[in-house]
């Protein structure tokens, strides 16, 4: 009977052990992918306003009647995803120097401006480009945001919301 006490109490002890670990890993994974995270976090939230007020606006442009084509290029597709990008720009700065970044400073506004207009004429061109190449006008801009992402995390950690201490 000690036996089998002694040897429930040490797997017990051993399972203790075993989830400390996992928890302090987790810890350590938090700690060094946590801007990431977060930024991926605000990116999803960014995402959804961007499609979401695109996906509004093409269908808008569409019940009108303005689908204007241009070498193949579906220019509705683009300009939507201007618009979404707009709406989804707003969201992004408020939420990303809140929660992500160190804040806001003296060159973050400006930057992201400069940013959010690169991201705007890449991720435009990009949507015209994917248009021209056969996918339906409405998943264009599904199929550029993985890319805009990258693109648009490695602007805003390097550059955007760096941290100038001088």
């Amino acid at each position: 009977m000690l036996l089998l006490c002694s040897h429930t109490a040490f797997a017990e002890l051993k399972r203790h052990k075993k989830r400390r670990d996992t928890l302090g890993t987790i810890k350590k994974l938090w700690q060094k992918y946590k801007q990431f995270i977060l930024f991926c976090l605000v990116g999803v939230s960014n995402t959804l306003v961007a499609l979401i007020v695109s996906s509004i606006f093409l269908f808008i442009l569409k019940k009108a009647g303005l689908s204007l084509v241009i070498a193949g290029a579906s220019v509705a597709a683009g300009l939507s995803s201007v618009i979404g990008d707009i709406a989804g720009a707003v969201n992004s700065y408020i939420l990303n120097s809140k929660f992500v970044f160190d804040g806001r400073n003296k060159q973050t506004g400006a930057r992201f401006v400069a940013s959010f207009i690169l991201y705007t004429v890449l991720s435009a061109a990009l949507v015209m480009i994917v248009s021209h190449l056969g996918v339906p006008e409405g998943l264009c801009k599904l199929v550029v945001t993985p890319v805009m992402i990258i693109e648009n995390f490695l602007v805003n950690k390097l550059w955007v919301f760096k941290n100038d201490k001088r």
